[in-house]
């Protein structure tokens, strides 16, 4: 069995897609065509205080063997897209598999020095790549399926893997990741997308509105209000500037807001110039990235 969202969705029209990428472009000031090449890959992740706090980046159902192995996907039940004003809450899925951890295998009792071996190995090789020590779970899932460890088990060190970052079940294209942090995957038409911001419009600023004024679908159009205000408690949205390569683009430095201070992990979110586009939910509690994908 293989994750349903790994593919593009079937249904899901060139027309529907177009607007979809129409609207997404709207968003972020540029159309999606001069982010990087045809080729490259995307990914929204879901991180924050609010993981911690609830004590889900320690739910063993982020490490079961089919969750890790990209078999299943995860659902929390308490992770949820909320922007204002939406009465059909999303549950956001997740891909174990290509979510990342945090790794500490210095806790480990003495008959298990070779599984942590292994683990310090890896989380070396990832130092000088993208995520800067963290593992996906599939690399994590191997580890643990090679030496025979059950991850979910009691008896191991709780801190000898945190999930730090969930990554959104979605194909690779740059509007399918925009599209799952947004709660639009399963919007393969125009009538199926989620509830708009209904009775809320008013906490929505005017210049959101406006961002996304030249959105032809007016369900889309109202939907998509909720992910443009940069001043929003519940879903702010936090806008980078790139060139096409990916890269920093001072030039455009004027049209986007900066965020360039480094995570409680020390991790840098600009690093690499890979970030797209973020938003921050309830005061700082969480963040949904977009992100391209160094490899």
């Amino acid at each position: 069995m293989t994750l349903e969202n790994s593919t593009p969705l079937p249904g899901r029209s060139a027309e529907w897609a177009a607007t979809l990428a129409g609207a997404f472009g709207e968003i972020l000031g540029r159309p999606l065509d001069e982010y990087g090449d045809r080729d490259a890959r995307y990914g929204a992740y879901y991180g924050g205080n609010f993981l911690d706090e609830a004590e889900l980046d320690h739910d063993p159902v982020w490490v079961g063997p089919a969750a890790l192995a990209g078999e299943e996907t995860v659902g929390t039940g308490d992770l949820l897209l909320t922007p204002p004003g939406d009465t059909a809450e999303t549950e956001l899925v997740f891909d174990a598999s290509r979510s990342l951890f945090w790794v500490d295998p210095r806790e480990l009792p003495d008959a298990l020095a070779a599984f942590g071996a292994d683990l310090a190995d890896a989380v070396a090789a990832s130092e000088s790549g993208q995520w800067r020590g963290a593992l996906l779970g599939a690399d994590l899932g191997r580890i643990a399926g090679r030496h025979g460890v059950d991850l979910a088990s009691a008896d191991l060190p709780r801190e000898l893997w945190t999930l730090w970052q969930g990554r959104i079940a979605s194909a690779d294209t740059l509007l399918d990741a925009l599209c799952a942090a947004t709660g639009l995957t399963a919007a393969t038409s125009p009538d199926l997308l989620p509830a708009g911001l209904g009775d809320s419009r008013d906490e929505v600023e005017d210049e959101a509105h406006e961002q996304v004024a030249g959105v032809a679908d007016p369900a889309l159009r109202d939907y998509l209000a909720a992910f443009c205000d940069q001043e929003s408690h519940d879903l702010a949205l936090v806008l980078f500037a790139h060139d096409a390569e990916g890269d920093d683009d001072d030039d455009d430095a004027e049209e986007y807001e900066y965020e360039d201070d480094e995570d409680e992990d020390g991790y840098d979110e600009t690093d690499g110039g890979t970030v797209v586009v973020r938003w921050d939910g309830a005061v700082d509690q969480f963040e949904i990235t977009v992100r391209r994908l160094d490899a």
